[in-house]
Formats: C-alpha cells, structure tokens, sequence
C-alpha cells in the first residue's frame, strides 16, 4: 500500500502517533497556531483520511501507521534530496526485514513499503537513466575546486583553468573537473545513510552527491582527513555505478 498524504494529514496523523520530530530530510510544517486551530484540523484530518480508506474513525490504517513508525524508529535510513524535474524529498528506512519510504514533493507526502529491492533500488529507480560523462576519477582539495569555481564566476575558463593547475590539477584530470564546471546542468541528488546502534550512538555516511549534465553525469564524494580538511573525489558515473555506491552507503552503516 502507498499512501498519499497532504502536508497537514502528515502533520497530524504524525502527532497523534507521538512520534516526535520530524525526521529529516521529510519538511513539512506545524499547522495551526491554537490548540483550538489544531483540534479543528484534527477532526478535517480524520475525515479526510477516512474519505482515502485510512482512517476508520476510530483508528488510523494499521499499515499506514506501521509504516509511519518505522520511519521514526528503525534501524537504519537513506536520506535524499533529489533534482529530477521536480524536488523531491526521500526517505527511506528498514528494520528487519521490515522497510518503508517516504517521499514528499508538491505538497503531498507518499508513504508505503519499499519494493524487493529495497530502499536503495527504490531511490535509484526515481533517478533519470544518464550516462556517464567523459573524464577519469580525479581527487582534489575542496579548497582548490571551490577556488576554482569563484575563478570561474570571474574570468570564465582561463581562470577556472589556471586555478585547477595551481593547485596540482591538470592532464586528463583537468577535463573532468572543466566538463563538470562548464556543462549545463538538467539534475543531481545528494544522499547519506545513518544508522544507530543498540546504546543510542548515531551513525552518518559522508554525503554523496551527483550532477546530472549535458555531458553526463558526475559523482563528488567529500572525504574528511585527518588534518581536517576535506578532499572530493570527482568522477563520471552511469545508473548502475550510482546505485552500487548509494548500497555501499547503506551497507557501510549496517556492518
């Protein structure tokens, strides 16, 4: 079952099960400024969940409000912020061999059980299938791509390129961060896991993002060192690729 929530339903139904806050990345606001405002909302609430065959009256749907715990607690989850012609707000979670998603665009928040593949084939399958952009994996400071990318906004690419070789970027390694920089994007997504084990200690994956451009499309994976900076690794990546590194996310929080 999938079902189909306005924001306020959402917001309701999320109080009345006393699930707390809202996890992230789902946003949907407090409705309501009165306790009298929120009882009136509540009693459209029922109703209107009633006319969709989730709400008897009395009780929410029990597999809705399965679905709707699980994503308050579980075990572990897979956020994402997805740029696929619409925004859309992913989560997805598991417990077991239990699991649900969440996916809230346009005002509305679908809320269901994730498919036999799980919450990872889930978010890939809502991915536009592009290919990989030309280039080779390269690995560079963030310093310098952000650097780079304000020479850019200056001087266009003399300036984007004479940044990239100052510092330490060039060869094949120069053509897949200038394609990136220079193509014109259609989409992206970022996406982390998180986990928390049995003593409360919370888990989160490094973000991984992905822009979708005329050229194809590009992975950029930030990792911390020791001294504190952060690296990023660029590289092109096809569906496939993109979808094996999201698993490993969710693998990486789950060993």
């Amino acid at each position: 079952m999938v079902a189909t929530l306005t924001e306020v339903e959402f917001d309701l139904t999320w109080e009345a099960l006393g699930l707390g806050e809202r996890p992230y990345p789902i946003d949907v606001p407090s409705f309501g400024t009165t306790t009298a405002e929120r009882e009136e909302l509540r009693i459209g609430v029922i109703g209107s969940l009633t006319a969709k065959n989730l709400h008897d009256g009395r009780e929410l749907d029990r597999e809705l409000e399965d679905h709707l715990v699980l994503l308050a607690r579980n075990d572990f989850s897979l956020d994402g912020l997805l740029s696929v012609g619409v925004p859309l707000r992913v989560l997805g979670v598991g417990q077991g061999s239990r699991s649900a998603l969440a996916v809230q665009a346009g005002g509305e928040v679908r809320v269901g059980a994730a498919g036999p593949g799980g919450v990872v084939a889930e978010v890939a399958g809502m991915l536009p299938e592009v290919p990989a952009g030309p280039g080779n994996p390269v690995t560079l400071p963030k310093r310098v791509f952000h650097d780079a990318i304000d020479a850019y906004a200056a001087g266009g690419f003399a300036n984007l390129e004479h940044a990239l070789n100052r510092g330490g970027v060039s060869g094949r390694d120069l053509r897949t961060v200038t394609t990136l920089v220079e193509s014109a994007r259609s989409g992206g997504g970022q996406v982390a896991a998180n986990a928390v084990d049995r003593v409360g200690r919370r888990t989160r994956t490094p973000v991984l993002n992905w822009f979708d451009t005329s050229a194809g499309r590009y992975l950029v994976l930030t990792s911390p060192q020791p001294d504190g900076s952060d690296w990023l690794t660029i590289g092109p990546v096809d569906p496939q690729r993109l979808a094996g590194r999201i698993r490993d996310l969710v693998d990486g929080v789950r060993a």
